[in-house]
């Protein structure tokens, strides 16, 4: 699909793409939309971060063979760049915070990474990373930053148009902004007519605001359930690049995302977590606008971790 001289060529062949994509049936009934499910969940490591991850470390790993890298995750991408440092001999150190979901820790040292936890958010964890970054002198690949991570996402966008150019909306997850960057970018090339709109809980806002333009407090930390949502402090630079791809950012309800991940299980027989289910969410909070489109959703991740299940095993589904 992709040239040798494309970065994401290195994808060429991985016997796991494309990831399903597949119809919603009882929820898009249920809502009236046209619902098709991007299964991000079905990657080998149960999250989109590994398209990303294997484009970044095959195209850099000369530069870091002898150094190793360090990352800062909330979980999935540190996940993706250690098994992506596996597969290609680069050491790597991963920052999670002392949140992090045990799930994606188990599998973070099961790649033979080191890890560090530190800070009660992933900000906090970033801080830290940097600055050992510098006093060890090892590259610091920052999720946002690393534009191969947006090339890694960008193949979602081109496996979702080989199905169908005919989309009235895209929805998608926000967490640091590579995934949408890479997706938005693509379909306003192909698809300009599609609407691409980017999803945050109204317990971690600001990826929302900075997006709108509004001010936010900085030092207000997330308290949104879905790890790969809770960002504390935008990255500008991708703040500005999607002020020119993304039409729109919508906040979700925080409290509605435990019984989205219900729906999903109950409905579609898929259980994801819930910086996944926030698509769901999205859907239920925004139908009259959504009713009668054709909409695809893009399932983030599978992480969802024991506790949050037995949560969602006893909470009323949201349709």
């Amino acid at each position: 699909m992709y040239s040798f001289g494309d970065p994401r060529h290195v994808l060429n062949g991985e016997i796991w793409l494309p990831t399903p994509l597949l119809p919603a049936t009882s929820i898009g009934d249920r809502l009236g939309i046209n619902l098709w499910l991007k299964r991000e969940d079905c990657t080998p490591i149960g999250s989109f971060k590994i398209r990303g991850a294997l484009v970044a470390m095959s195209s850099m790993k000369d530069q870091v063979q002898s150094t190793g890298v360090i990352v800062a995750s909330a979980g999935n991408y540190g996940l993706a760049i250690a098994v992506a440092g596996q597969r290609y001999n680069v050491k790597v150190t991963v920052v999670l915070p002392k949140t992090a979901n045990p799930s994606k820790i188990d599998r973070i040292l099961l790649s033979g990474a080191e890890l560090i936890q530190y800070g009660e958010d992933f900000d906090e964890a970033k801080d830290y990373a940097r600055i050992r970054s510098e006093n060890l002198e090892i590259p610091y690949w920052e999720d946002g930053v690393i534009e191969e991570m947006a090339l890694g996402s960008s193949t979602i966008a081109d496996e979702i148009l080989l199905h169908s150019a005919s989309w009235d909306y895209v929805l998608v997850p926000v967490g640091n902004g590579s995934l949408i960057k890479g997706i938005s970018s693509v379909f306003k090339e192909r698809s300009p007519n599609t609407i691409i709109v980017g999803l945050v809980s109204d317990a971690a806002p600001s990826m929302g605001y900075a997006f709108q333009n509004k001010p936010w407090d900085e030092s207000q930390a997330p308290s949104t359930i879905g790890d790969g949502l809770s960002v504390r402090v935008p990255i500008m630079n991708m703040i500005h690049h999607l002020q020119n791809t993304v039409d729109e950012i919508w906040m979700v309800q925080e409290s509605l995302l435990l019984p989205a991940v219900r729906a999903l299980i109950e409905l579609e027989q898929m259980m994801v977590e819930p910086s996944a289910a926030v698509t769901v969410a999205a859907m239920v909070e925004r139908q009259t606008t959504l009713k009668g489109k054709t909409v695809a959703a893009i399932l983030t991740g599978a992480h969802l971790n024991s506790l949050l299940l037995r949560r969602t095993i006893n909470i009323d589904s949201l349709l």
